[in-house]
């Protein structure tokens, strides 16, 4: 009888259905969303933005590490998060617990991170819909520019979702924070970023080629100025000693660490301009769990402070945060007890 009922309701769903072409080009068929988990790096995030973490049934173990660095899980909020069944591990290239998926029963699985090959396989195990999201280039997307693939990403969830028009205002603020970032005059300075997160903490020497907080601003990293490599790269210290930056600007997720290397590289870290004259300057957290979107604003406009833009950046964080959590902007920046911005 149960099998009976459960044919029924999967024909039902069926008749329903809708075709979507995800962020890797797979068209999927999906019917109802009021049931959804998220796999891979970022995908919650994505999802959380939407206001879609109240329809979730399971989640990663992963997502239950709380962090300031990872202000959509603040957002959440432990209690929230903890009466949630696991589904799985989390993390780049782990698989989700297939048993769990299928005693749960989600009406759509959202992936952001996960390998094509497995995204198959989990579909072809659980003969549930997958889509997946992508957070661009630099991050197994297509797209050139990894903010476009994240708000087509948006778009497409919303519409899925039935969350579309909270999806395009994002979109629309996303694009008005572009426009007037890229507006800014700005004090020409040599600029570099490290301690960039990338699978855990790291030092001075892990950086972003082509950082989205710069490239908002028109800068560019000045270790990287003759080249066209892309993405996160670790450097030489020896590279860093010869473009010798005049403003190093310091990831928050990396800053203990580039604190106590500096104990140990004492002499070559004071040889650099920007140890000499006092401009190093903490910045937001970039990645936690793929690329906290609303720190990269916040991030941008420290910068553009950092270079003489006349900017309450307090104000602006406060702006970015009610855009991407609306009611909860203020709150969720004192709960997450950031650094004087």
């Amino acid at each position: 009888m149960e099998k009976i009922i459960l044919a029924c309701l999967l024909f039902a769903g069926t008749l329903f259905a809708q075709s979507y072409t995800d962020m890797l080009g797979r068209n999927v068929e999906i019917g109802t969303t009021s049931r959804l988990v998220f796999l891979g790096p970022g995908a919650l995030r994505l999802g959380t933005y939407l206001g879609l973490n109240t329809r979730l049934v399971g989640i990663e173990k992963i997502e239950k590490e709380s962090s300031f660095l990872s202000p959509y899980r603040t957002f959440m909020s432990a209690e929230a998060i903890d009466k949630l069944p696991l589904i799985g591990p989390g993390g780049p290239g782990k698989m989700p617990d297939m048993e769990a998926l299928l005693t749960l029963q989600p009406d759509l699985i959202v992936t952001s991170f996960v390998d094509q090959n497995q995204i198959e396989t989990i579909a072809s195990k659980t003969h549930i819909p997958i889509i997946a999201l992508s957070y661009g280039a630099s991050y197994g997307g297509t797209e050139e520019k990894n903010l476009e693939e994240v708000k087509k990403s948006l778009l497409l969830l919303g519409e899925i979702t039935q969350t579309l028009p909270r999806a395009q205002s994002l979109v629309a603020f996303i694009e008005n924070q572009e426009k007037t970032l890229r507006s800014l005059s700005l004090e020409k300075k040599r600029v570099y970023v490290g301690g960039v997160g990338y699978k855990g903490v790291q030092g001075l020497t892990s950086t972003e080629v082509d950082y989205p907080p710069f490239a908002l601003l028109g800068l560019k990293n000045c270790v990287f100025e003759q080249t066209k490599l892309k993405g996160h790269r670790f450097i030489e210290l020896e590279a860093l000693l010869k473009s010798d930056p005049e403003i190093i600007f310091v990831d928050l997720f990396g800053q203990t660490k580039i604190q106590e290397e500096y104990q140990e590289h004492k002499a070559l870290y004071d040889s650099l301009s920007a140890y000499k004259t006092a401009q190093l300057k903490t910045v937001l957290g970039y990645n936690y769990y793929s690329t906290n979107i609303e720190n990269l604003f916040v991030i941008a406009w420290q910068i553009a402070s950092g270079l003489g833009a006349k900017v309450e950046v307090k104000a602006e964080a406060e702006k970015i945060y009610e855009a991407f959590y609306p009611q909860h902007g203020a709150k969720l920046l004192s709960q997450l007890q950031y650094p004087p911005l």
